[in-house]
């Protein structure tokens, strides 16, 4: 079980790097882009690792990737804590969703580029700013995908509870909780690259030292292999990211999910 356990998000990471880099060779060996703006892998990993600067290159690339993880798991963590809370709230009360889902909708609807420079007015450019952008882009699947995972519960199970004089908190804690960790765990994995996301367009109007400033800077100077290497680090960070909420989720759905024990 612990084998299958690991392998599997190994696995995971294994075929979207292949796919991944398949696609990228296929994409511009076919499409006949100038040589002067695309890299393939081999650039990178020379960038990176084999050039006589590679060092310096290379601790340059992870000194940015290194703010944008800080900026992601804010984003991350404030996202998803909005989204359960909220997602809790509405399961409870049910006046609470027809009050605050429209306004989450035109949030997350509405592009974040526009609602950027309104948010850095706002909050500054400083940790509030930040963890409202990338909050953004996580609120949304986090709060329907748990939401929905915590309204799963069979009213047999609810009837369960209550006739034993327990409460509708007492449903959602004994009940509901377990019965959405699946939903729960979805979210997380949704939730990981779409941090990143958020905390890129953030860095843009935010963080000097970070891959979303990085980027923009590489392209306006043309360091295209600079460019290249930043897109691909924080890609495997998401990649990778995305394969540790798949290990956790294995080993949590195990020990406390609604088939613990069975296997």
């Amino acid at each position: 079980m612990k084998v299958l356990a690991v392998a599997r998000p190994l696995l995971t990471v294994l075929v979207v790097l292949a796919a991944t880099i398949g696609a990228w060779y296929a994409l511009v060996t076919l499409t006949g882009v100038s040589d002067l703006t695309t890299r393939l892998p081999q650039d990178v990993v020379a960038y990176l690792f084999t050039e006589d600067d590679a060092a310096a290159k290379r601790a340059e690339v992870l000194g940015a990737l290194g703010q944008t993880v800080i900026d992601a798991g804010i984003g991350f963590v404030a996202g998803l804590t909005a989204a359960f809370v909220l997602a809790t709230v509405m399961v409870l009360w049910s006046g609470v969703e027809a009050a605050t889902m429209p306004v989450v909708m035109i949030v997350r609807t509405v592009p974040l580029v526009a609602l950027a420079p309104i948010i850095t007015l706002l909050f500054g450019n400083g940790f509030w700013c930040v963890a409202v952008m990338s909050g953004i882009v996580v609120l949304f699947p986090a709060l329907v995908n748990i939401a929905y995972g915590l309204r799963s519960v069979t009213p047999q199970m609810h009837d369960v509870v209550t006739v034993y004089g327990g409460s509708s908190w007492d449903v959602m804690r004994r009940v509901a909780f377990p019965t959405a960790l699946p939903s729960i765990f979805a979210a997380i994995r949704i939730s990981v690259p779409g941090a990143i996301t958020g905390a890129l367009i953030a860095e843009y109007f935010t963080t000097t030292d970070s891959v979303g400033k990085a980027v923009n800077q590489a392209l306006a100077l043309y360091q295209y292999d600079k460019l290249w290497s930043l897109v691909v680090v924080v890609t495997l960070v998401s990649v990778i990211g995305y394969a540790l909420a798949q290990l956790a989720e294995t080993f949590v759905l195990a020990r406390y999910g609604r088939n613990a024990g069975r296997a």
